[in-house]
């Protein structure tokens, strides 16, 4: 028997299988992607009684992927909150899938594991920009407005790392900053402990400061048209620096 962890590279992907894998520890194989990834469940070969769990992945967009997998045998748990269509009625796979607004999949996670690790639902909840319901998420825990920010930067960075064209574009593949993220309990820790939220902090820093550098092409008071070049650090930034 083997297990298959699936799950988008973002901070709603990240932070759902981070709060399941505390709750329920286990050897699995990491399938994940950049952001925009999200036909993962095709590079999955699992068989007959192996377990998949898939994690913020729209199951619409790997529809026939999911059903090649029910038919061989496999066991499948689907959490997500995109569009799904049709849920197939199939024994073998359990569906926690809701597509209601302003919540992500770290909220359903959350739910499933009975909110034993809350903070990193905010965490992921703050990264998929839903803020008012990370904000909801926590207003019970007796957090400081200080403690709230560093969620919401963490968030905010972990989402960032999976901005690119390829894996290599990123500064973690998604799979080594989830087993770097997995020793933490407690986000704020990882925070103050990990030299990992540093090096997405200055390189998020660095690669703005590079796009604020850039001239315009076309600058008119409805709009700018700006040109980026052909390398990593733009590849990353477009969609954030777009959004400015």
């Amino acid at each position: 028997m083997a297990y298959f962890d699936v799950f988008n590279g973002d901070a709603d992907g990240l932070c759902s299988l981070q709060q399941l894998r505390l709750a329920e520890p286990l050897e699995s194989e990491l399938v994940t992607g950049v952001k925009r990834d999200i036909a993962l469940l095709k590079k999955v070969s699992a068989g007959k009684d192996d377990t998949v769990t898939v994690l913020d992945i729209s199951l619409d967009k790997n529809r026939a992927d999911l059903e090649r997998l029910l038919d061989r045998g496999s066991r499948i748990y689907y959490f997500d909150h995109h569009f799904a269509g049709r849920i197939p009625d199939h024994q073998n796979l359990t569906a926690f899938i809701d597509p209601t607004p302003d919540q992500g999949t770290s909220l359903l996670a959350d739910r499933y594991v009975g909110g034993r690790f809350r903070l990193w639902a905010i965490v992921g909840t703050f990264g998929d920009n839903f803020d008012y319901s990370a904000r909801k998420a926590g207003e019970h825990l007796n957090l400081s407005e200080e403690e709230f920010n560093r969620l919401k930067e963490l968030g905010i960075l972990l989402n960032y790392n999976a901005y690119g064209a390829t894996l290599d574009d990123l500064y973690f593949h998604p799979g080594e900053l989830f087993s770097l993220m997995q020793p933490f309990e407690n986000p704020l820790i990882f925070v103050e402990q990990a030299d990992t939220f540093q090096i997405l902090r200055e390189g998020y820093q660095n690669d703005m400061s590079r796009a604020e550098e850039l001239s315009p092409l076309i600058l008119t008071e409805k709009y700018g048209v700006y040109v980026l070049p052909l390398a990593p650090w733009a590849r990353r930034v477009s969609g954030v620096y777009a959004n400015l």
